[in-house]
């Protein structure tokens, strides 16, 4: 029995050696660059990232966007009306954003602060929720009611929990003769995928984990400074002026923070981004002055390469 099994083995063994598909007899392209090509290369890949540049940037200055600085001009927990001059027509899908400054979303202890099973829907106990320290029961998020007004009991889990959640974006707006569509802001894959609903949402929750808005801010930001989507306008505005109206909910004195309200139209490649046709722009710099380098190296080659044949030939003679 046992021969039978090593002749078997031998004769598996023979077959794969003959094979061409191993990957040592594969025949492999390896291509090896030369001065010329990485020229070459760079060139190509300059002229492309200058080009997107260029194109990005001339885009860009058909974006009209109107910015309203309201945490210096309107107290914590009232309602300011103030007018907007928009200074050319925007055409919809209107963009409307919120901006915060100095606020670091980026911080390890508070990117770890947050618990996915429970955001999924799962009604998850004080004991599991570890990772949401240090905001875990309702006493942690300083809540004794939910948005609706249902009383919380101080010792329940928090639900959502964790640093992320608690510090949820709270202002709202509203324009006069406008109205702002907060539907279809999130992206799709954590509306499908990300989050859920418990069974008994109401009594436990003290906000929605499904609702939009908390979404999009759930998502958090790698910069300090940074906008995200509260709404959008479906209608054209005309040059002119509008009344904006904000509920100042939020309050961003104790980490020295500002709030902007925005709006602003888009293009093929969305909002306004001078970032990535300055980036660009370098990129392509850069390729030029690598392309120029390998260029000047060619030539100082050619050239010694030159002065040495000269030199064995006198030394011949």
């Amino acid at each position: 029995m046992e021969n039978d099994e090593l002749l078997k083995a031998k004769e598996k063994k023979k077959r794969l050696e003959g094979n061409r598909f191993k990957q040592q007899t594969l025949p492999a392209w390896r291509p090896v660059p030369t001065i010329v090509s990485s020229m070459i290369t760079f060139l190509v890949f300059g002229v492309i990232f200058l080009t997107f540049g260029i194109v990005l940037i001339e885009f860009t200055k058909d974006i009209v966007e109107v910015e309203y600085r309201y945490d210096n001009n309107c107290a914590v927990g009232s309602s300011c009306t103030h007018t907007l001059n928009i200074p050319e027509d925007m055409e919809q899908p209107i963009m409307v954003y919120y901006k915060i400054d100095n606020f670091f979303q980026n911080h390890r202890r508070y990117l770890k602060s947050i618990n996915y099973s429970q955001l999924k829907g799962q009604n998850k106990g004080v004991g599991s929720l570890g990772s949401c320290d240090p905001i875990i029961t309702n006493k942690d998020l300083g809540r004794s009611t939910s948005y609706g007004g249902t009383p919380l009991d101080p010792d329940a889990p928090a639900n959502p929990c964790g640093l992320i959640a608690k510090t949820l974006f709270t202002d709202t707006y509203s324009i006069s003769d406008y109205s702002i569509d907060e539907t279809n802001i999130a992206w799709d894959s954590d509306v499908d995928d990300t989050f859920g609903q418990p069974a008994n949402a109401s009594n436990i929750q003290w906000v929605s984990s499904i609702d939009e808005h908390f979404i999009v801010w759930m998502r958090t930001a790698g910069m300090p400074n940074f906008r995200k989507l509260w709404g959008r306008i479906r209608t054209d505005i005309p040059k002119g002026s509008i009344a904006l109206t904000v509920n100042n909910n939020y309050d961003v004195s104790s980490f020295d923070g500002k709030k902007t309200f925005i709006l602003s139209t888009t293009n093929a490649f969305g909002g306004k981004n001078y970032l990535l046709a300055i980036c660009s722009l370098v990129a392509g710099s850069l390729c030029f002055i690598f392309a120029l380098a390998n260029y000047l190296g060619s030539w100082v080659l050619k050239n010694n390469k030159a002065a040495n044949e000269g030199n064995n030939n006198l030394h011949v003679d």
